[in-house]
């Protein structure tokens, strides 16, 4: 089967939404399709090439409005389209994902959106646009495709709020390639714990988009409840990723004090990922919106008890898995992570259950088989 992925962003772009298209892309490969990735030259490398047996567009992007790439060729997509079978776009709120309606329309290729969870941003700016987008072109989107792919039960239920039928929504989760951690297992973490100076300390990592749709000032002002409020000094918070909001991030954590609790390491190779997993104690993610995270089902992977907010589709998928807090109440995270830090039972209830949840379902080997009967339904 000829399979076209158009996306905004794909690797070395780093995110959950290009992890995912790359190991969907990668996984459908593997099973001897015909795949390609169309995607935006962000950042700048070769126009065309190969990578694990697919084959990778990148094409010039023109503007970055609300930085999602506006890529005109994604409109005409060309010879791309010749003898495709299925064309599948990414995130309904991306140009990319308008593309593939504009594009069904025109040439009646079988197009399938993943819709990748509801956005928002905790930007006022961001979020009214949000809001207006949902209302018009978001509804407009959904009924252009022939199916749409949901993260989660929650997430299928907002899409059929648009009058979607529930016969076009179909329910795949998000994944991960556990083989792709093995090279960096055995390796030592002693040189990672030295140099972020998390010797001696509880650790409590955060692995994500610097920003305040991650939660990042959430947590940062649950880090001053804990450390002023009930006086622990026991506690190291590692934040891994970059973003925008870096700086200003950086600007909180003095304001607080808590400078000293705080470590940001920026972006990491996939070893050094691995250590910080392997050394924490908690991983926390905070987010104000979500679709299906990656960096969960990582940090479950390696046995981390997670925390994360009370979304539905977070709840969905990992409601008896994880502790879960309301959005943007930095009191009742700050609760949760000594809570559990000082629960050595519940840690390791959490730690098993998180472990055996995703192995035995959240692997690109299991998922990849629900997409293709999914794409074998709307060529049949």
């Amino acid at each position: 089967m000829k399979i076209v992925q158009v996306t905004a962003y794909y690797p070395p772009h780093t995110g959950g939404i290009e992890r995912y298209v790359h190991n969907l892309s990668r996984a459908l490969a593997g099973r001897g399709h015909d795949v390609t990735v169309l995607t935006a030259n962000v950042p700048r490398g070769r126009p065309f090439e190969t990578e694990n047996g697919v084959a990778i567009e990148r094409r010039p992007c023109l503007v970055r409005p609300f930085n999602d790439p506006f890529v005109p060729s994604f409109f005409r997509p060309g010879e791309s389209l010749a003898g495709v079978d299925v064309l599948h776009a990414h995130n309904a709120y991306s140009c990319a994902a308008l593309s593939a309606g504009v594009v069904r329309r025109k040439f009646g290729v079988p197009t399938v959106l993943t819709h990748h969870g509801q956005h928002m941003f905790g930007h006022p700016l961001k979020d009214l646009f949000v809001t207006l987008y949902r209302g018009t072109i978001e509804h407009g989107l959904v009924h252009r495709v022939d199916r749409v792919v949901t993260l989660s039960p929650s997430d299928a239920a907002y899409v059929s709020a648009f009058g979607v039928g529930r016969e076009r929504i179909s329910v795949i989760p998000n994944a991960i390639c556990p083989e792709d951690f093995l090279p960096c297992i055995g390796e030592d973490t002693a040189g990672f714990e030295e140099a972020h100076r998390l010797e001696g300390k509880k650790r409590v990592l955060f692995v994500g988009q610097i920003s305040t749709r991650k939660g990042v000032d959430v947590l940062l002002r649950a880090v001053d409840q804990i450390v002023h409020e009930q006086g622990r000094d026991d506690l190291v918070f590692l934040f891994i990723g970059d973003g925008d909001y870096r700086e200003r991030a950086q600007e909180l954590a003095r304001r607080h004090r808590v400078e000293e609790y705080v470590r940001f390491a920026g972006k990491v190779g996939l070893c050094d990922l691995v250590a910080a997993y392997r050394s924490s104690d908690v991983y926390v993610l905070p987010s104000l919106s979500e679709g299906m995270p990656t960096v969960i089902l990582e940090a479950m992977f390696f046995g981390l008890p997670v925390i994360t907010t009370d979304l539905p589709c977070l709840r969905d998928n990992f409601g008896d898995h994880a502790v879960l807090v309301p959005p943007r109440d930095e009191h009742a995270l700050a609760r949760a992570v000594t809570g559990l830090l000082d629960d050595a039972a519940r840690c390791r209830r959490l730690s098993e259950r998180g472990k055996e949840l995703v192995r035995s379902n959240y692997t690109w080997d299991n998922v990849v088989l629900a997409y293709e009967r999914l794409y074998e339904q709307m060529t049949d």
